[in-house]
């Protein structure tokens, strides 16, 4: 996830200024608690989307970087929890966990 997180908040636009997809306080709050955040994580719920399902995810949801798809379903869930919730992982992991299931 902190992989993940870094690339967002390192995107730059077309002429190379900066243009994170993360603000400070969510790319901070990964950077500080990446070993809890990657133990949450449970990318084997990935599987549970059908075709139509990822598709819509990829194409309207998943952040992209140089036109490439830079997240999975879980991390982009994950990070969704922790915009809402910022500091309070506990809150955050149980949205994450509402979400993905």
């Amino acid at each position: 996830m902190a992989e993940c997180a870094k690339k967002l908040y390192n995107m730059t636009d077309k002429v190379g200024r900066p243009a994170p997809l993360l603000s400070d306080k969510v790319y901070q709050i990964i950077l500080d608690n990446k070993d809890k955040i990657n133990a949450k994580i449970d990318y084997s719920r990935d599987f549970n989307y059908d075709f139509f399902g990822f598709k819509t995810l990829e194409k309207s949801y998943l952040l992209r970087v140089n036109s490439q798809v830079a997240e999975r379903p879980q991390q982009m869930l994950m990070r969704v929890s922790i915009g809402i919730h910022e500091d309070d992982l506990d809150a955050a992991f149980a949205t994450y966990d509402g979400m993905s299931n």
